[in-house]
């Protein structure tokens, strides 16, 4: 993926200002890249890191000095964001309390809402109630993502990759 997140980073990182300024909240960046926000550039950073930390960092200080100059922007757009991705995660949730298989099938490719959360803002209010949500129905187990991002999303911080529903 490190290749999928330089590409996404080359496409999103000169198009930021402009979409920081607009109203959009989902910028499409064309073909196959994800839409641009906040949380899809902080993950794609911290994904390039696994494969590339050099490369991870120069984007990091990129994306900084843009954050700097925007700031404001910046931070109404983490918000919106936030937002948008905790209603999506409590919809993925209350799913599982349904017992609806095909969600259940899909958590490694779900909990991404919840990574994108952790790096935007970690200590939003309605992330505690959704974690007590998903431990109630969690089991610890193995790493879901690609094993070569584990050194990059420690358990620590990133304990609802380490398992499934």
């Amino acid at each position: 993926m490190s290749n999928d997140d330089q590409k996404f980073l080359e496409e999103a990182l000169p198009q930021l200002q402009e979409y920081l300024l607009s109203g959009e909240l989902y910028w499409s960046l064309g073909g196959s890249l994800p839409r641009l926000t906040p949380g899809n550039l902080l993950l794609a950073i911290k994904r390039l890191e696994a494969h590339n930390p050099a490369a991870a960092w120069r984007w990091q200080g990129k994306l900084e000095a843009i954050q700097t100059k925007w700031q404001n922007a910046w931070e109404k757009k983490a918000a919106r964001e936030t937002t948008s991705r905790l209603r999506l995660w409590a919809q993925f949730l209350e799913e599982q309390v349904k017992d609806q298989p095909a969600s259940r099938a899909h958590y490694a490719t779900s909990v991404r809402e919840r990574v994108i959360l952790q790096l935007l803002q970690p200590n939003a209010p309605q992330l505690a109630e959704l974690d007590a949500r998903l431990r109630s129905h969690f089991r610890a187990g193995e790493f879901v993502w690609d094993a070569l991002y584990q050194s990059v999303f420690p358990e620590s911080t990133f304990w609802f990759l380490y398992g499934s529903l």
